[in-house]
Formats: structure tokens, sequence, C-alpha cells
């Protein structure tokens, strides 16, 4: 087990790490020595011994990982405490709940090799099967799924790192449950101390599942859709509660990526940069915030390198179009800006949804900026795609730009076929439609518009 702080009677180091026994672990062999005081020494030794090694296992695996921990042996075994102010990932916290159960099984499977190898002596005979039923059974107990033993702090965290998120409540309730069956087969095999485990067991249980943390991943999506729908107020009191809950490095940086954004929403773009960095090493940015934050710094250069793989990937985030479009604009990159808006375009379902509008936005940007050709191309396919008057009406627009007033005059008709908002309107006032007003066949369209 391991846990917060300790002291004791008598301290010494092992290994480098501070060992200190408590004054309840006399009580030991005071309860063995109805036995004789020969037997209870031997007892108290093994116990010593096991329990010791048992938690330098969680020590050292926690010295592996930086942490300078301190180890206290008592009446019911040992505690391997964390240092002040540490803050161990989860997959750290499960590497050392397993390191000392590893130990004891190591010791108890090393017992069954010296029992069955070594020759025959009262003495080693005792030791050896003391040591057997310590550290097999007893370790076996030690590792059912539990509170607060080292088999419920290895489900505590092993379900954190499956699922992503803190499941309180599934480790309290499988805690009680396999309590009750411990007091039953304590009540079957007469072993009180056994029960009393299994009491342990439901209360610590208990207090887990009454741990009433919102679940992480519903309060985070609940905190992105408030910052996308403009509540940005209420979306950063959410996300800096969760800051504060977050136990894994993936948490912590997925709350880092959310506040960056709303911080960004809110002009803070320095705020934003600050999140960033206190990303876990190692951690990737999501690629659009990355473009975002080098946009507010005005490094085109930048936008485009983050971004223009991710279409080459086929994983550019449809609000991240507009960005890399601009960029490209701003470079006169017009084949590339075409290419985002096909990509796009390609995986829309409608022209409405945010693949559809935001196609339909880059063809207009390469319209203004002087490139009728591929928004031409862009207008057939949207189009061929969804048959909408608008894709109709901007086609006839870039044809005339690329003096084709015949196959404009062809897609104005389709337009008002199928109908558009405010089509007279459009073909009346448009001046990109000035050159077509002289004909006769746009009057006789015109008429016809509904």
């Amino acid at each position: 087990m391991f846990g917060g702080t300790g002291e004791g009677f008598v301290r010494f180091k092992l290994f480098g790490v501070p060992v200190g026994i408590d004054w309840s672990f006399l009580i030991v062999p005071l309860f063995a020595s109805a036995a004789g005081w020969r037997i209870a020494l031997t007892w108290t030794a093994v116990i010593f011994v096991s329990v010791l090694l048992h938690e330098l296992g969680h020590a050292l695996a926690m010295r592996v990982f930086g942490f300078a921990p301190r180890v206290s042996i008592y009446a019911l075994g040992g505690l391997t405490f964390w240092p002040e102010g540490a803050r161990p990932t989860v997959k750290q916290s499960f590497v050392v709940s397993g390191a000392g159960p590893s130990v004891s099984i190591s010791l108890g499977v090393l017992s069954l090799i010296v029992a069955a190898l070594a020759p025959a002596s009262p003495a080693l005979d005792e030791i050896v099967r003391q040591s057997i039923w310590i550290n097999l059974v007893w370790g076996g107990i030690n590792l059912l799924p539990i509170m607060p033993l080292d088999g419920g702090n290895l489900l505590d965290a092993g379900a954190t790192i499956v699922t992503g998120t803190p499941r309180p409540r599934w480790v309290g309730a499988v805690s009680i449950v396999t309590g009750l069956a411990v007091i039953g087969g304590a009540a079957l095999i007469k072993q009180p101390f056994l029960g009393l485990i299994g009491v342990f067991a439901i209360l610590r249980g208990w207090e887990r599942w009454k741990d009433k943390r919102p679940d992480f991943d519903q309060a985070l999506q609940q905190a992105v859709a408030l910052g996308w729908s403009g509540n940005r107020e209420g979306a950063e009191t959410i996300l800096l509660m969760l800051k504060q809950a977050a136990v894994t490095d993936e948490q912590r940086a997925r709350v880092a990526q959310e506040l960056a954004w709303v911080h960004l929403m809110n002009g803070k773009a320095e705020a934003a940069a600050e999140q960033v960095r206190a990303l876990p090493p190692g951690w990737q940015v999501a690629p659009e915030l990355k473009a975002r934050l080098l946009a507010t710094q005005d490094d085109i250069d930048g936008v485009i390198a983050t971004l223009l793989p991710e279409v080459t990937n086929g994983k550019l985030a449809v609000t991240a179009a507009p960005l890399l479009a601009s960029a490209l604009l701003a470079q006169s990159r017009l084949q590339e800006v075409e290419a985002v808006a096909t990509l796009m375009l390609a995986n829309a379902k409608t022209r409405d949804d945010a693949a559809g509008r935001a196609a339909a936005d880059l063809c207009a940007r390469l319209f203004h900026a002087g490139a009728p050709e591929p928004s031409l191309r862009l207008s057939e396919f949207l189009w061929k795609k969804f048959s909408r008057g608008e894709d109709a009406y901007n086609a006839a627009c870039s044809l005339v730009k690329l003096g084709r007033a015949d196959d404009a005059m062809r897609w104005l008709t389709e337009a008002v076929r199928v109908g558009m908002p405010k089509l007279r309107e459009a073909l009346t006032g448009d001046d990109d439609l000035a050159p077509l007003r002289e004909r006769p066949d746009f009057e006789a369209l015109l008429a016809r518009a509904q």
C-alpha cells in the first residue's frame, strides 16, 4: 500500500529510501507469543522482511519516476508515501501500485522453490512455510479489487487509463461487492480478521461510490459546446474547474487546449499561447489551434506549413479551411486553394453542412481574388453534387468573367429553373452580370424569374 506521510521510532535508510518502524509493530511478536517465543520471533522476522521488501517495491518504482518516497512499517503491514506535493500520472500510479505485489509474489514463488529443493530443516521449514503464507496467501488477498489494498489502487488507476477519465463509482461498486464476498468467505472459514478487511472494503468503497465528481468527458464536451455557441464565460468556468479535477496528462492537455481556444475566441492570443506552452512534454498541439496562434503573429508561412499537410492526409478540419485558404490566397497559390475546396466538397453531405459551406465560401473567395476558372470548376462541382440555384448562378458569374456569355446564359437558365433566394434582385443588380443585360434572351429570362 502507499499513501501520504509517516514516521517511526526506528529510522534507517535502505537503497536510499528512508524507512521508519512504527511503535505499533511491537504488537506483532506479542500477538504471536502464544505459540512460543521462538516461533513468534521467526514470524515477526518473516513479516518484517516480507513487508519491507513489498514496500521497497513500491518505493523503488517511485524512485524510477523521479520521486523521493518514504516507507513506514506498522502493525497491520506497511505504507509507502509519495513526497509532499507529488503529482504522479495515473500510469505512474498504476506501475507503483503493481510493483509491491510483484515483489511479494516473487518472494512467495522463491519460497516454494526453496521448499521443494532445500534439505529438510525444522528452522528453515518454519521460515519457508511462513513466507509462503505471508507472500502468496496474504499477497493474493492484497490483490483483491478492494480499497484501500493494492488491488483496489490497481483497479482505480486501470479504470482511468482504459476509459480516459476517473471512474470512482465503478471502483466503489466493485470494492463494496468484493467486500461483501470477503465477509461471506471469512464467516465460512471462521477468520474474523479477514472479515474485518471486508468491512474496510465496504466502507472505503462507499466513500468512492459517493464521489459526485462529474464525468470528465461530458463536462469537457459541455464546455466546448458553450464556447462555440458564444458563451465563452460559461465555457471558461467549466474548464477551470476541470483543470483542478484533471488527474492524467491527457486530461490536463485536453483542458489546456480548450482553454487556449476560449482565449483565442476572446482575442487573448498571449493567454492562449501560455496554455499551449503548459501542455505536457511531447503532446501534439491540434494543427488548427497552432495555425490560429501563428496567424495572430501574421506568420503566413507558418500557417501554411502547419495546415497544408492536413490536406494531404485528408485530416484538415472544416473550420481550418478558410484560414488556410486566406494564407494561400495571400501568396497567390490559387491551385492549392482549389484543392482545399475540393477536399471540403468531397466530404460534404449537403451544401448547408460545415464542409459544404466551406467549399462554397472558398469558391467565392477564388472568384473575388480574380480566379474565375477554378471558381467555375468548383461551382460546377457544387451544382453536380447538390443542384442548387446558387451554384448555377455562381458558375454563370465566372463564365461572364471568362467572356463566355452564351455558356453563362445557359447556367442562368438553370438557376431560374430550380430557383434561389432573391433571384430577381441578383439578376437586376449584380454588376458581375452587367455584360449580359443588353441581350434579348436575358430580358426573356428575367421575365421568367420569380
